[in-house]
């Protein structure tokens, strides 16, 4: 019996810390990811010309037509090729799915001059705004 005690309280144990913590696993997951305000330069697009391309063409046209428009808040992680991250791309708020969708697939073609912190290209966790207007 004492032995089934402490092979429940190794595996108890760390996930009461993981509940105490909340978020911590998902901090330390990030440890090498920037912020904007922790940047000595911060990330550019390479084209802006080339993001409103893609931003115009992924709009749906259903939604164009029946004049869906709005922000599509983004976020996700630049890497320090300056491409961005796969699976990084967070919806934080959208008018409708579908243009969180479209924007989401446009944010993962998106490539940028790499955010620097002390000269060094970085990983950097960005918010973006993609405007949708018919």
């Amino acid at each position: 019996m004492s032995t089934l005690v402490g092979r429940l309280s190794r595996l108890v144990a760390p996930l009461a810390i993981v509940a105490a913590l909340g978020a911590a696993p998902r901090l330390v997951a990030a440890q090498d990811v920037y912020g904007p305000s922790d940047l000595s330069a911060a990330p550019k697009l390479v084209s802006p010309a080339a993001a409103a391309r893609l931003i115009a063409r992924s709009y749906p046209e259903d939604l164009r037509r029946a004049g869906t428009a709005g922000v599509v808040s983004l976020e996700f992680v630049i890497g320090k090729d300056g491409k961005v991250e796969s699976g990084s791309v967070n919806v934080v708020d959208a008018p409708a799915p579908a243009l969180g969708a479209a924007a989401k697939s446009v944010a993962e073609k998106l490539e940028f001059v790499p955010g620097k912190k002390d000269g060094q290209a970085v990983r950097t966790r960005v918010q973006l705004p993609i405007q949708y207007k018919p």
